[in-house]
């Protein structure tokens, strides 16, 4: 187990050849050069002289069994790693096919744990066989913070050495007046928030995980100045939830819900407007929204997990349980 400062040391081990291709997976969306965690996270690489980075699309997975088979020097880095559904089950067995093949022809493969396990998914059990076959076939392992890692080791059966800590990239922060931030909101998504209230966020994907609900629950009991506001689009799989979540909104007069995909240009907009950002996710190792609030030097009320610990946030607020979680937003 070994702290890195940057993945080109991690890729510095694996391989010793002057020329090397990386391909990463998901793509890199270079259209959000300010919030993409993989545009973020390769940012410096993509002007190295040794390094040639390419997105890795779904219909492309052949390429990296080529690459290797023309007997070029390259490095498979899988990020995310999912099975969502029964109907996903054929994209993704295209993708282990040629991620198998890859490696018996002697590829080299890193993969990035971003959770024990995926989040809000049925079929743990094929999740789990496959996520250990990458992490036990994976030249190096990473990881963002150390605390999980004995854990996580045990769950797949692999070496704590194997693991090589790369803290979560920084978002470049894009500051502007509160108020103005607040306008902003009000007029691109139709909402009324008051510079007067007292304004709450919950940023990103709507999923059952991040128990938005139970935030809600607290807030019905709050005062109309305090104000929840919900930002961002309904995960697959999770319209049951949001119509809970959309039904419990209409009846409280301080939960706003915007279900939409928030755009680069507006981040901003959210991450200047609030007081608190909330997060109340479970069994969740690292969080973007986490390092986004940090970026912006916003106070954040989080449960108290051990990598949101060693983060030393010096405006977060955390949590053990709902009681407290219900206390902090109170006092606050």
């Amino acid at each position: 187990m070994t702290d890195k400062k940057k993945l080109q040391e991690l890729y510095g081990e694996i391989t010793d050849s002057e020329s090397v291709t990386i391909f990463v997976a998901p793509p890199i969306r270079f259209t959000h050069k300010q919030s993409d965690y993989l545009y973020l996270l390769y940012k410096e690489i993509f002007t190295s002289a040794r390094y040639e980075v390419k997105s890795l699309k779904t219909l492309s997975h052949f390429k990296p069994l080529l690459n290797q088979l023309s007997g070029k020097s390259s490095i498979l880095h899988y990020h995310w790693l999912e099975i969502r559904s029964l109907y996903s089950l054929p994209i993704f067995l295209y993708k282990f096919i040629f991620i198998l093949f890859y490696k018996w022809a002697g590829g080299k493969l890193v993969w990035t744990v971003h959770n024990k396990m995926p989040l809000d998914v049925k079929h743990q059990r094929i999740n789990f066989l496959f996520r250990r076959w990458m992490a036990k076939n994976a030249a190096l392992l990473h990881i963002q913070c150390r605390a999980p890692i004995p854990e996580i080791s045990r769950f797949y059966g692999v070496d704590e050495s194997k693991f090589r800590v790369i803290p979560h990239p920084k978002f470049p922060p894009k500051l502007m007046p509160r108020a103005a931030a607040i306008e902003a909101i009000n007029h691109r998504f139709d909402v009324h928030i008051k510079v007067q209230d007292r304004l709450f966020l919950m940023i990103g994907h709507i999923s059952e995980y991040k128990g938005i609900i139970e935030v809600c629950e607290i807030f019905k009991s709050e005062p109309i100045q305090k104000k929840l506001i919900i930002a961002g689009p309904v995960k697959k799989g999770q319209m049951k939830y949001y119509k809970t979540l959309r039904r419990i909104s209409k009846s409280s007069e301080n939960i706003i819900l915007i279900p939409q995909f928030i755009n680069e240009e507006s981040v901003p907009e959210f991450m200047n407007a609030p007081d608190y950002l909330i997060f109340n996710f479970k069994n969740v190792i690292t969080s973007g929204g986490v390092h986004l609030a940090m970026s912006y030097q916003k106070s954040a009320i989080l449960p108290e997990t051990d990598c949101m610990k060693e983060l030393n946030g010096e405006n977060f607020h955390f949590f053990k349980t709902s009681e407290e979680l219900k206390e902090l937003i109170r006092s606050c």
